[in-house]
């Protein structure tokens, strides 16, 4: 009763009107909700015990004797005869028996929300009386005709025996008319207790189902919405669907006209002749056709997947910050390779061989039918059992491989994190940990592959034993058509040779279904990136021509969504004036970095409001306002590319405006010493750089964009004495005009700051000039006065005159 079943029509309800689990869903992220029935239900069962009836029905009717005696079932019809009529009866009545229940279920359900709605009732109840007299009249039907079938091979002597299976289907169809009949009646119940049933679902403002604690609901991922990916390449599916077409029946005709080959051989030699070139004709015409198929869905294919991995690289970097908190870079870089390339096949290639086998058995067992109505239906018995045990089969193969590809990812990001990181890892000698951790992350893989590569065995074996078996069976009664005298050699020939390509197309049906569950496992994880809406949106909101640099904070609290239970920041309050220049300082991990974060909007503070130029920051365009601010980092990362390229990556510029903005930042005459100059490559995160020139380059970097804002965490600290004079002097130039907001390690950019900001556990706890606060008998004075002891500076120093290159804080990295 867990399962959803989505096919069902939605009702939908604005508002908060029922009060089901509505006190556990935070009201502001609701929107509406609406209710859905599970897969497993009354109306679920009473319609897969029609279906059943059906498909046994005409399996036992065409199953029945041989041709003669099949075609004479139907041409000379007689009650007691013929089951041709029950065969015809099941085969009309799943119509308005499915639609007579699906309308009554949707009724019922209509009353839970209207039990006023008189139409509705009525209707309703028109429903149940239609569906019960239907079922009386066919359980009505069937039991007379059994009873007369009974009474006359028990009463008449001259009375003619039917071929067994058609006695089986006199007594089944009124078994399966009683259960049916009997199902009816108890509507009346079950569809009073939909209410009870029925499953809850509530939606947010993004129209996004979400629990009851209004967390997003991992979307149902089956091989409808797998298949539904490759709607772009309709067109070039198309074209190869007509060559499917051309080159399944060329290859369905094939073992009829090898049959009359045969018969041809005991006519004449022009027989002969005419029947072998029609053959070679069809062969020829179904390999270019399979040619036509073949690239055509290869190249669908190909074109799905380079599509799906730029979707899905675009949902992965519009996400927000406190995704990638959590989130291992080498799952993700998995998941835009192996993940893809798992769906590629199974969504073109693998639906071309789904649709060839299904056709070429389809069109098989009509040329079976035609030839000989009795032997195809000793095939058909098959069919039901083979297509159950492939359903059970794909559930736990779909299982298992979402397993295959999550444990997958796990080691490609340890070997990721291990060859990104190989420095640490070498001069920690971690080689042999890193191996140990990758293997395990491995082994764990291989040991649901072999769990895979069995199920897949002994699934193909017994399918095999199946099929094979089915052939057997088709042989011996063959032969023995053949030595009565009922068929020819040929059309003996043809019938094995059909019975050999469905066995095959159900072998290839088999794999291919595997593979088909094997991807919707793996697309899960496709699939939640793709469906998962970032917090914090990149771009949409207000844009304005200028930007002023005002900055205000009005009792922010906040919290990382990695860390729940840690509060960074507990009501902080404070603005920055436009071309002012603030410097946070204080101990480390009292929420300097992340003021830095929030201003980029890189989070959205659990409570309170961030100003930028009088307006709310979560009304703006992030991708325009992030224009207008830039940042340098204290450990500045670069891309592989060239100097130039870094520099320029905000915005598009000519290379004289990167050499006059590189002069600025004290880059350009390192930059000439290379041999290539600006376009020199960096390496991978910068690494062919020093730390003080990576330092310049990302301050260039930053002028390059012109930004209003400025926000820096000074990384002069771990720099040489001539790196850091030049990359101080720069940062100095890049701080004219603007509003920066600095996290200060040095006293010279402490004292040169309109405001400084002393930040410990959370909250602002000093505020004001260096000097008013080496004024007071505070927190910033102890740090000021502990490092001054640091530096062997006594105490009664006069702090104005202290060094100005003495470090403030050892150490400022923020949580």
């Amino acid at each position: 009763m867990a399962a959803h079943n989505h096919g069902t029509a939605p009702l939908l309800a604005d508002g908060l009107g029922d009060t089901e689990n509505s006190t556990s869903v935070t009201r502001d992220s609701i929107k509406h909700k609406y209710y859905t029935l599970p897969s497993l239900r009354y109306s679920s069962v009473v319609r897969a015990i029609v279906f059943i009836d059906v498909v046994f029905s005409l399996a036992l009717w065409i199953s029945g004797g041989t041709t003669k005696y099949f075609v004479d079932n139907i041409l000379h019809f007689h009650f007691t005869e013929s089951t041709f009529d029950l065969a015809l009866l099941g085969a009309v009545k799943i119509i308005p028996l499915f639609v007579l229940y699906t309308s009554l279920e949707d009724a019922a359900f209509k009353e839970i929300d209207h039990p006023y709605d008189m139409g509705n009732i009525r209707t309703k109840r028109i429903l149940h009386y239609v569906v019960s007299g239907l079922s009386v009249v066919v359980f009505g039907y069937t039991l007379a005709k059994g009873a007369l079938i009974l009474r006359a091979i028990l009463g008449d002597p001259d009375y003619v025996i039917m071929q067994l299976t058609y006695n089986i289907l006199a007594v089944s169809a009124v078994a399966f008319s009683l259960i049916e009949l009997l199902l009816s009646l108890l509507s009346y119940r079950y569809m009073r207790r939909l209410k009870v049933y029925r499953v809850l679902h509530w939606l947010n403002d993004t129209g996004r189902e979400v629990d009851s604690d209004g967390k997003p609901v991992r979307q149902e991922v089956n091989l409808r919405r797998l298949i539904l990916l490759i709607k772009p390449e309709a067109g070039i599916l198309s074209i190869g669907v007509l060559g499917l077409l051309v080159s399944t029946g060329a290859t369905a005709a094939q073992p009829l006209f090898f049959g009359k080959v045969l018969d041809a051989a005991t006519h004449s030699m022009g027989d002969i002749n005419r029947s072998v070139i029609t053959l070679f004709l069809m062969y020829v015409v179904g390999s270019i056709m399979a040619i036509i198929r073949g690239w055509l869905f290869t190249l669908a294919g190909h074109r799905l997947v380079a599509r799906l991995r730029k979707m899905l690289f675009r949902s992965i970097i519009r996400q927000d910050i406190a995704f990638f908190d959590v989130s291992r870079t080498g799952e993700l870089t998995n998941r835009l390779s192996s993940d893809t390339q798992v769906v590629q096949n199974a969504v073109t290639v693998n639906v071309s061989m789904v649709a060839r086998n299904f056709l070429q058995i389809i069109v098989s067992l009509t040329l079976m039918l035609i030839l000989n109505a009795a032997l195809t239906g000793v095939l058909i018995s098959v069919i039901p059992v083979v297509t159950l045990g492939a359903m059970q089969y794909g559930r736990f193969v779909k299982n298992l491989r979402k397993r295959f590809q999550d444990f997958l990812a796990e080691a490609s990001t340890t070997a990721e994190e291990t060859i990104s990181s190989i420095r640490t890892v070498r001069s920690f000698t971690g080689e042999d940990k890193a191996l140990t951790t990758y293997a395990i992350d491995i082994d764990k893989s291989y040991n649901v592959g072999k769990k895979l590569s069995l199920a897949s065995g002994m699934f193909e074996g017994v399918v095999g034993i199946i099929a094979n078996g089915a052939i057997t069976l088709v042989l011996w009664y063959g032969a023995k058509l053949m030595l009565e005298g009922h068929v020819t050699a040929g059309v003996l020939t043809s019938f094995l040779l059909y019975t050999l390509q469905i066995a095959i197309a159900f072998a290839m049906l088999s794999s291919v279904y595997g593979d088909f569950m094997q991807a919707v496992g793996a697309s899960f994880r496709i699939f939640d990136l793709l469906d998962r809406q970032p917090v914090v949106p990149i771009e949409g909101g207000l844009k304005s021509n200028h930007i002023d640099g005002e900055i205000k904070f009005e009792d922010v609290q906040f919290t990382y969504p990695s860390r729940p239970d840690s509060e960074v920041l507990r009501g902080v309050s404070f603005s920055v004036s436009s071309g002012s220049i603030v410097a946070l300082v204080g101990p480390s991990g009292g929420g300097k970095s992340t003021i830095v974060s929030l201003i980029e909007r890189f989070y959205d503070p659990s409570f309170g409001r961030i100003l930028l130029g009088g307006r709310d920051i979560r009304t703006l365009d992030p991708q325009w306002f992030r224009r207008k601010i830039a940042m340098v980092s204290q450990e500045p990362t670069l891309f592989a590319c060239s100097i130039k390229d870094n520099i320029a990556y905000g915005r598009d510029g000519s290379t004289e405006e990167v050499m006059e903005i590189a002069k600025q930042a004290n880059a350009h005459n390192f930059i000439e010493t290379f041999e290539e100059n600006y376009d020199t490559l960096v390496g991978e995160r910068g690494v062919r750089l020093s730390g003080g020139q990576k330092q310049r380059v990302a301050i260039a970097r930053a002028l390059f964009m012109d930004p209003a804002i400025l926000l820096l965490d000074e990384a002069t600290s771990a720099l040489d004495a001539e790196s850091e004079h030049l990359v101080q002097e720069a940062i100095e130039r890049a701080m004219e005009n603007r509003t920066v907001i600095v996290i200060a390690h040095r006293l010279s950019t402490v004292r040169n700051a309109s405001k400084v900001l002393v930040i410990d556990k959370g909250q602002i706890v000093e505020a004001g000039t260096h000097d008013e606060l080496l004024s007071k008998d505070g927190v910033y004075k102890k740090l000021v006065l502990r490092q001054l002891m640091a530096g062997s500076v006594t105490v009664n120093d006069n702090v104005n005159d202290t060094d100005t290159d003495t470090p403030l804080i050892p150490s400022l990295t923020d949580s």
